[in-house]
């Protein structure tokens, strides 16, 4: 019976190998080095996450818009206290009516309404398809009213019946899963776009395209617009689960907001294509749809309250596509929106693709000639 020994690596096996690991590194390094575009992307987006985080999100409420149902004669000293106390909001109607006030929120022209046309019964009405942004400034409004009308001749000091609208459970689930759909056709359609043509580049099968009479917007369309139908689906998917599992509302018009996941699909497809004619090699395809997709996230209200951050984050914020989808998703979905308001939302977006298009087609040009 032959006996089986056990080689073991030597000293010396070892350091050849450490000293072949250590040129294959040492090679990769230096091209890693070479390809700046590359390195300036790796180190600029996690400088872009951390000022994003630090200086445009904020969880706190601000800039609350507020609606206030009053008489002029009331005495509403404590009123104004109380709104100084909580720090949280901005009133964009006062002395109005009841149903004036109510109808602001309706309409989205205000997130809260302050109902005082009854001093004995105070009311808030809030809009809560998206807890985060209001939950806090209305309780925090709740007791400031609640410690200090108690002084006041007529009016209640008990804490104001709060109405939440939309949203009434204020399940988190609700208000994140329309807003989730635009992420993954987002994402989705940014990475396939961002590897259409330098994928091709690489693979060699540019030639083939140059001997054809195509024209560089009808390639552009052709390579495109199956990815189109998949966007859409995929947006179908997840709106259908979120409806069946976890028992979202779809209360407005389902059409519409399929046109408007076709646009979003479109946007960031075209703008996915003009990366990858900018860009290099697959590498660089990847991290600059990483680039544009992470602010996204942040700045659409997606995640974070739109309202709580600072201006010129909210200006960053509108001219990104998936601000204007997450408003439609939750409009349509929960508010029961139908194609009008759709049609406000998706204006810039149908703006925004068509530049990027403009864009896209120029960097399509420049790679055949």
């Amino acid at each position: 019976m032959t006996d089986h020994i056990t080689h073991w690596p030597t000293l010396n096996s070892l350091w050849r190998r450490c000293a072949r690991i250590s040129a294959v590194a040492r090679v990769e390094t230096l091209r890693l080095l070479r390809d700046r575009t590359s390195l300036s992307l790796i180190l600029v987006v996690p400088a872009v996450q951390i000022l994003l985080f630090g200086y445009a999100v904020n969880l706190e409420p601000k800039n609350i818009t507020l609606a206030i149902a009053r008489d002029a004669a009331m005495e509403t000293t404590w009123l104004d206290r109380s709104l100084a106390d909580t720090g949280y909001f901005k009133v964009t109607g006062d002395f109005l009516a009841a149903t004036a006030a109510r109808r602001m929120v309706i309409d989205q022209q205000a997130l809260v309404a302050l109902d005082l046309s009854d001093p004995g019964m105070p009311r808030l009405i809030a809009d809560f398809s998206d807890p985060a942004a209001v939950r806090p400034a209305v309780l925090a409004l709740q007791a400031a009213i609640a410690s200090k009308a108690g002084s006041v001749s007529g009016v209640s000091g008990a804490q104001p019946e709060v109405q939440w609208l939309y949203n009434p459970q204020g399940k988190s689930a609700w208000a994140l899963a329309p807003g989730l759909a635009g992420v993954v056709v987002m994402i989705s359609m940014l990475m396939l776009g961002a590897l259409t043509l330098v994928r091709e580049r690489e693979q060699g099968s540019w030639e083939s395209l140059l001997a054809t009479p195509v024209d560089a917007f009808d390639a552009l369309l052709g390579k495109l617009s199956p990815y189109l139908l998949l966007g859409v689906l995929q947006a179908a998917i997840v709106i259908g689960l979120a409806h069946v599992l976890l028992q979202v509302p779809l209360l407005g018009d389902f059409k519409a907001l399929m046109l408007a996941a076709l646009l979003l699909a479109a946007a960031h497809l075209v703008l996915g294509f003009a990366l990858s004619g900018l860009a290099a090699n697959q590498m660089q395809a990847i991290q600059g749809a990483v680039f544009f997709y992470l602010p996204s996230m942040l700045l659409s209200g997606f995640m974070f309250p739109f309202s709580s951050m600072p201006n010129w984050a909210q200006a960053l914020g509108e001219m990104l596509p998936l601000t204007h989808f997450v408003r439609v998703a939750r409009g349509v979905m929960l508010r029961g929106e139908g194609g009008q308001f759709v049609w406000q939302e998706m204006q810039g977006l149908l703006l925004f693709t068509l530049l990027a298009s403009i864009v896209a087609s120029i960097c399509y040009r420049r790679r055949l000639g």
